[in-house]
Formats: C-alpha cells, structure tokens, sequence
C-alpha cells in the first residue's frame, strides 16, 4: 500500500457558536502554489459548543503504519464567521507537483463533534488542469463532492490534473481506469479491456457484487510502485513502462488483482478491531495474514482464471512467492499472527536485518492460502476449497452479516472446521502460530507438481557451465562502491561476521569492483575458503569466508514424471481452468 505525502497550507474558517444553518463541514482545495507543490485546504466546521478539537489522522485504513499527518502542514490559521482569528498550532508537510493526487488522511482534520457530518468538497483546479477525479458523489456544481462522513471522505482519494479515463462495463455496472496523463508507452485501450477480465474473475469468484457506485482503477506514472484499496476505488502507482515488457505488465495486472479483491477482503470484510477506526493510535490484530496474506494468495490465482496469463506464468509467480518466503530466515522468528500484529513497528518500517527478524505476512499468508486450499480440497475430496471458506467468511461477517460486521479472531479457523473438519483446522492453527515450515511440497504433489529450489544450479551443472556461489549476502550496487545490503542468517558471510554496509574491496588480494564482482566469485567453488577486504567506517580489515552455493535467485514449479489423470483433475480444479498437459 502507498501513500502519498503533501505540503498543506490549511486556513480553518469555524463559524461563531450557533451560527450554523446547516449540519455540514465543508473544504475547499485550490492550487495556487502547484510549483512549490502545495495544496491550500479551507475548511468550515459548524460549531455548536464553546469549545471544538480538530485533529489530523497520524494514518489512514489499509496501511498500518504512524505517519504523522500533521507533521506535513506548513501553515494553519482558525477564524471565526466574523474574520476574527482564532489561536491554533503551527507544523510542516508537502504534496506533487503536476498532477495532485490527495489521500483524504493527510490533508483533511476533523473533530469527533462533526465527524459523522456530511462532508463537502470543492475542488478549485489551476491553469492547465483539466479534471479531477474520485469516488466521491458529484453534486450539481462543478467539482463539488459529498462525502456522507468523514470516514467516507478519507475513503475516497481525489486525483486532479489531466487525467485520461477509460470506462467500461462488467455485468451492467459501471468502471473506469484512469491514467494519469498521455503515455504513448502505454495502450490504454488493451489495458482497459485486461482490467475489465480481471473484474470479471473477481465477480465470478465472490458472486455478489458489493457496489453502488461506479469503481475506479486509478494509475499514477510515478514512483514508488504499489497501491491502496478503498471502497470504491483503488490508487496504484506504477512505471510508464510497465506494458513494455511482459513480466513487468503481469505484475501490473496482478496489482489491480489485488487491489480489487480488498474491495470484499479488507474494506468490507475486515477484522473486528478495524471496523471503528481510530485515526489516531494503532489498532492491532492478529489476521493481516488473512487480510493481506489470503489477497495476495488469490490476486495471481484469479488472474489466472481470468484467461490473461497461462499455466506457466502462474506458476512461475507462485515459485517466486515460494522462494521469497524460504529465503527470509525471519520466518523461524515469526509466526503469521505475530508478524500481522508488529505490522505498526516491522512491516513498514523495514532495515537491513528485516530479512532476519520477520516474515512478511503477505507472503507467508499467500503459502496459508495455498496448503489451505488443498487440505480442504483433500478432505473433502474436491467438494470444498478455500473459496467455500472466503464466500461464507464474507456473507456472515461482509456488509450483509449474517452474525455481525467484523470478524473475531479466531472466525476463520472456525469456518475451515464448520467445512473441512478439525483435522484441517489444526493444520491452520499450527500455520498460524508457530514458526513451523510450511507444507508447500505436500500441497504441490497432491496435484502432481514439483518444485525445483535451485533452478539456477539444476541448469548450470546440466549445460556445464559455472554454478551460482557467493556468500549469502545481498548486495547494494546502485553506486560506485559494492556495499553489503543484507546479510542473511544462516550463511556463510554470516557466520565470518560481515556486516551491512561493509564495502568489499578485494577478494584474496584482488581488487573487486561492482562490474566484476559477480564473474570473480563465480569462479570461486564451494566450500573454498577466501580473504575478504573490506573497508568497514572508514578502517581496513580483513575476513576469511567460506564460499558457499549462493541463496537461489528463482524456484521452477514443474509437473511430475508421474503425474497422473486424478492429480490433473485436482489441478484443474484448483486453478478453475482446463489445462493442455494430459498425463
């Protein structure tokens, strides 16, 4: 999830006690300063008390990290409906500069006296801007929105400048994706009608469409990549040259994948904590596994079933998901549940021994998904799946709840046991809780597949050629000097003591560079033990490190040998497609 940062200027225009006709706060955006990238908000709150706290968010649903929103306003005055100003706080923050793109969080403040008030917003656009768009309703003036509260209008981010929209629909409601600015590196029509068969698998997927408004895919040409999903809308932020090369544009696809599926998953299924939000602590939970985890599970999966990437493609992005996880020693610190509930301090705030603390609980829970997935489907003999699980999660705690909205801790392995049993139910719990491996082999080979862990190696001895070695670091390259990024625990150059940051300046006596690095230590074989030379704050030592077979790049996900007709039923099954293989 992204989130954008903005410098404000904000004036807050409070009406005298009692003077308010009408129970509605009202903001107005203006441009004035786009160069210097600023945003001037003008607000107006009814107030019918002697007394009024305004507050700013510290951060917004879906990225669970303190931002402190308020830290980015750079000017803020208070008067009341006579012109009378009004003493307040001063603190600083910024915003882009050709085109806005405003999360509701950071610019808008609110008071608990006016929070469930309507909220309406004017929107006044520069020379040179052309359009604004959101999720908001429009009134009858021209960039005029309405939020029913302000819950909603933190929802609902607001992009303008010139963007180009390309609507469409999918079983008679409407969409749009909407591209910020002319891109001839980009075909909007081709990318249009791929996101339309997304929807559609999503729609199939759930069966109920949660909408009443139209849903935007809105794409930023900016950096850095990701986005954030909201109720009807979703903010993504990619490369202008995403659809220039096709692993690139499948990463893209599975983006809006992903997004898409938080529309049930996260904004309208979620946990019992993050219904009421508080804006300003953190509030903690245990199932961003499943939140998270269980989306990223399907965003490829759904992808696939909707026909825009083939059987290889996915399970080449299952194999990465599978290898991410392997080579992150932080999974035998972290369990699933502990890592959803450090997400405030660990996940958004990663440095270089994140690999060696914890796990990412969007990829250790796509993995839950997928041993998940088949448990049930081996218990009962493919008469069940996780999508049995995920639909029934959704109808008893979705905005239709059959019990209530929010769902408890403990609600998803219940529903597992209420449909494959307690035998399935333990393996989620054991999953969940412990630091436990995963049985992503077991749940591969129930459907007749393989998985290759060192595809790089397995080709390099079949075709003669040098073998991968290193020393089980990572390596920042961006510069001139050959940095130590990460050193992953239960290596080689961890073992030897090398540390992040070290520069590497010699191997045996040699002189290293970042362009020949990897050619020199190829030629190096495992188990050879080598002299480092590093420069470590600014003094010379020297350390002995073991060579060692270097941390696989890629996993290869294959079909067995002996693959047979009831593993490719089972698969078929599984990915919700025929598949062109037949033994």
């Amino acid at each position: 999830m992204v989130i954008c940062w903005f410098l404000i200027i904000a004036t807050m225009m409070v009406p005298a006690i009692g003077a308010a006709d009408e129970q509605v706060v009202r903001h107005n955006l203006s441009f004035p300063q786009k160069h210097n990238q600023y945003v001037h908000v003008s607000s107006s709150f009814p107030v019918n008390a002697g007394r009024m706290e305004l507050t700013m968010p510290s951060w917004t649903p879906g990225s669970y990290l303190i931002r402190d929103f308020a830290a980015h306003v750079e000017d803020i005055s208070v008067t009341d409906d006579a012109g009378r100003r009004l003493p307040l706080n001063v603190s600083t923050s910024w915003i882009d500069s050709n085109t806005a793109l405003l999360n509701g969080a950071s610019i808008f403040l609110f008071s608990q006296d006016t929070r469930e008030f309507p909220q309406e917003i004017t929107v006044r656009l520069p020379a040179g801007w052309s359009s604004v768009h959101t999720s908001l309703d429009p009134t009858s003036a021209k960039h005029v929105f309405l939020a029913g509260d302000y819950d909603e209008l933190v929802d609902s981010p607001i992009v303008a400048g010139n963007f180009i929209d390309y609507d469409f629909e999918v079983d008679g409601h409407p969409y749009a994706l909407v591209l910020s600015g002319k891109n001839k590196l980009w075909d909007g029509v081709q990318s249009r009608d791929d996101v339309a068969r997304i929807v559609k698998a999503h729609l199939d997927f759930w069966g109920v469409s949660p909408f009443d408004k139209k849903y935007l895919f809105i794409n930023m040409f900016m950096g850095p990549w990701g986005g954030l999903e909201h109720d009807h809308s979703t903010v993504m932020m990619s490369s202008r040259w995403q659809m220039r090369e096709r692993q690139d544009y499948i990463k893209w696809m599975g983006l809006v994948s992903h997004e898409f599926f938080h529309a049930w998953n996260v904004r309208r299924m979620r946990p019992e904590i993050l219904v009421e939000y508080d804006y300003d602590q953190e509030r903690y939970t245990r199932e961003l596994w499943l939140a998270e985890g269980l989306s990223s599970y399907y965003d490829d999966l759904l992808l696939f079933r909707s026909g825009l990437i083939d059987v290889n493609d996915y399970f080449a992005l299952l194999a990465m998901e599978i290898r991410n996880y392997e080579t992150m020693p932080g999974r035998e610190i972290r369990s699933a549940e502990l890592a959803s509930f450090d997400t405030w301090i660990k996940q958004y705030k990663p440095d270089e021994n994140s690999i060696n603390s914890t796990v990412s609980y969007y990829r250790k829970g796509a993995l839950i998904g997928l041993v998940t997935d088949m448990a049930i489907r081996r218990e009962t003999d493919n008469r069940a799946s996780l999508d049995n699980v995920m639909r029934q999660m959704y109808a008893r705690y979705g905005p239709e709840a059959t019990v209530r909205p929010g769902y408890p801790p403990g609600a998803f392995e219940d529903m597992v046991e209420s449909i494959a049993g307690t035998g399935v139910r333990k393996i989620v719990e054991d999953m969940l809780r412990t630091t436990n491996d995963l049985a992503v082999d077991e749940a591969l080979a129930w459907y007749g597949l393989k998985l290759n862990r060192d595809l790089a190696r397995t080709s390099a001895e079949n075709n003669g050629a040098l073998t991968p070695t290193g020393f089980g670091v990572s390596w920042d390259t961006s510069g001139p000097l050959l940095l130590i990024d990460q050193v992953i625990r239960g290596n080689s150059g961890a073992e030897a003591g090398l540390l992040p940051g070290d520069e590497l300046l010699a191997i045996d006596g040699f002189r290293v560079t970042t362009e020949d690095y990897v050619s020199r230590v190829q030629r190096l074989r495992p188990d050879e033990q080598v002299v480092l030379t590093l420069a470590r704050h600014g003094e010379l030592i020297e350390i002995s490190v073991r060579v060692q077979y270097e941390v696989p790049e890629s996993y290869a996900i294959f079909p067995s040998e002996k693959i047979t007709r009831r593993n490719k039923s089972r698969l078929e099954a599984w990915l919700g497609r025929e598949l062109l293989f037949s033994r």
